[in-house]
């Protein structure tokens, strides 16, 4: 991580943080919806979103969101490397796909999916994060 971490913005944090909840939130949004579809609740798509996917989301958003908290205190690293690992989101949910609750949901998640990992770009981008 570089040295200089002037360029890192309130609002760039906030973004970040914002975008994962928002993610996150859809998610769980969208498997309580595809739970009440018997069509769609007997997929494994659908098992897998809820029994495994959505819960790690959760507790990283957890994550992101305290260390959020504490960029308010002063202290940067803990945002930085949720960033730098956010930057790999739609790699790390390889194999768990956006469509398990329907192909309208499964825009709507790619769209707030992509915007986190932009959210984490710009982040790493500001501290000089390669």
């Amino acid at each position: 991580m570089a040295d200089d971490l002037a360029g890192i913005s309130l609002v760039l944090v906030e973004r970040f943080a914002k975008a994962s909840a928002g993610f996150v939130a859809a998610v769980d949004a969208a498997v309580a919806e595809a739970a009440q579809n018997p069509e769609l609740a007997g997929t494994p798509a659908f098992r897998a979103w809820q029994a495994k996917a959505l819960p790690v989301l959760q507790g990283q958003n957890a994550s992101i969101q305290a260390a959020a908290a504490r960029f308010h205190e002063g202290e940067v690293h803990s945002i930085l490397a949720l960033a730098e690992d956010k930057r790999g989101l739609a790699k790390d949910l390889d194999g768990f796909p956006l469509t398990f609750a329907g192909p309208e949901r499964a825009a709507d998640l790619e769209l707030l999916e992509t915007t986190v990992v932009m959210a984490a770009y710009q982040l790493c981008t500001a501290a000089g994060i390669p």
